[in-house]
């Protein structure tokens, strides 16, 4: 039976319609986006030196200080001035209008120019020194910021192999219960673990995000997808002498920045005291006498007498500027000396926990853990039991973790305090140190 050619026509429009609705119908799959590539702690270092909004600012600073110091020593702008007299009055007869042209340069003295040359050049060091400091503050903070996410993700792996444990001790207390060997309790205990331990590494998979998060925005990147760190954490670290340690103190960018500041404090001061010697004025004029068709010429010198203000407020602040940045000068580096000494004790004291937890503890702690596994595989021990060398070796691990990240962080500290690294890009000169967190691999 063949069908009609309208019917026909009919059919496959309807089937189109119904094909249409179908594809509708089905929810849109979107392609993911890509994941980024896991950043070093290099990367990072060069992407907060290019987006963190503090060196742009002193950046700046420098361009106008630059442009401050070239033109410290021009002298001051002469002045001129035009004077007509007999405009008007009761005069007598035949007197005319005169015209008198005058330059006057005023000539400083007392070394002004070169004072205010010295306290530009001053001010550029200060401005280097800051720049360097800040720069250390935000390389503290993105190695901190990095060092976070490594935590977090072995936070996370370890996490894993609990819940890998858990899952195990679950198994092996379910054929235990079938076997008639142990009560049902147990397996209910087993199973609430196993779903602990679920519910934690959600909580770590929080904090990693977390940790990420903040990474990004500590590299001036907040609108950023995803930023994640690449590497482990370190657990080898080279530890320095202390006496080499209070030697290079004289060199550390804190206390230069305070010599900086005392250097800029003495220049002010040195231009405020050549300022209490008045500028004399040296001036020159021309006279214009239509009556006699003549001219005439005259010179001048004008000198203030510095009988009441010789710049003695002035002066005396600058004074006492210069006295508080030398007191802050001593005061950073004694605080400097301390600081050093905490941060080696820390890295000391954090060095020998980690490696007796290494070499030491973690060991016997594993081993035990396997062994008690295989014995309540074999019916010798009880769940508890375990149970107890399960939770001991990951607390273990977990100290372990802790001493490592009391490790680097002290190390970080340290590298602040000494310097490193410098700021990416700065020069040849000033090529960044290696870092703490790159000094060995675990």
């Amino acid at each position: 039976m063949r069908l009609p050619r309208f019917a026909l026509c009919t059919l496959v429009f309807f089937a189109g319609l119904c094909a249409t609705a179908l594809a509708a119908a089905q929810p849109a799959t979107h392609t993911p986006a890509p994941t980024p590539d896991p950043l070093t702690l290099e990367q990072a270092l060069d992407r907060a030196a290019r987006n963190r909004p503090e060196l742009t600012a002193f950046g700046a600073d420098l361009d106008a200080a630059g442009l401050k110091l070239k033109h410290a020593g021009l002298p001051p702008n002469p002045e001129m001035g035009v004077e007509w007299d007999n405009l008007g009055g009761n005069l007598p007869d035949g007197d005319s209008r005169e015209t008198t042209v005058s330059l006057s340069q005023p000539v400083e003295i007392g070394g002004k120019p070169l004072a205010r040359k010295k306290k530009g050049q001053a001010e550029m060091l200060q401005l280097h020194s800051g720049r360097t400091v800040a720069w250390l503050d935000i390389a503290a903070e993105v190695r901190l910021a990095f060092l976070e996410v490594l935590n977090a993700r072995e936070r996370l792996a370890l996490q894993a192999e609990a819940g890998k444990i858990a899952a195990q001790l679950a198994e092996i207390t379910r054929e235990q219960v079938a076997a008639g060997k142990i009560a049902g309790t147990e397996e209910t205990r087993a199973e609430a673990r196993k779903a602990e331990t679920m519910a934690e590494t959600q909580k770590l998979k929080r904090l990693l995000a977390e940790a990420e998060l903040n990474l990004a925005v500590v590299l001036g990147e907040p609108d950023s997808a995803g930023v994640t760190a690449k590497e482990r954490l370190t657990s080898e670290i080279p530890i320095p002498d202390q006496q080499t340690l209070l030697a290079a103190v004289k060199d550390a960018p804190l206390l230069a920045l305070r010599r900086s500041e005392t250097r800029l404090a003495a220049s002010n001061l040195s231009l405020e005291q050549t300022r209490a010697w008045p500028d004399p004025t040296v001036s020159v004029a021309v006279r214009d006498v239509p009556s006699e068709d003549a001219r005439a010429v005259a010179l001048g010198i004008s000198i203030p007498l510095p009988l009441f203000q010789r710049n003695q407020a002035a002066v005396a602040e600058a004074g006492a500027l210069a006295r508080k940045a030398k007191a802050n000068e001593a005061a950073a580096a004694r605080s400097l000396q301390t600081e050093l000494i905490k941060a080696h004790t820390v890295l000391v004291a954090a060095d020998r926990e980690a490696r007796t937890l290494r070499t030491e503890v973690l060991t016997k702690a594993t081993e035990a853990a396997e062994a008690t596994r295989e014995g309540f595989r074999a019916g010798k021990f009880r769940y508890s039991d375990v149970l107890d060398a399960s939770q001991f070796l990951m607390t273990i691990k977990g100290r372990y973790l802790d001493a490592l990240l009391d490790l680097n962080r002290a190390a970080i500290a340290l590298d602040r305090l000494l310097g490193k690294p410098a700021i990416p890009g700065a020069g040849v000169s000033e090529k960044p140190a290696p870092s703490s967190l790159h000094r060995s691999t675990p």
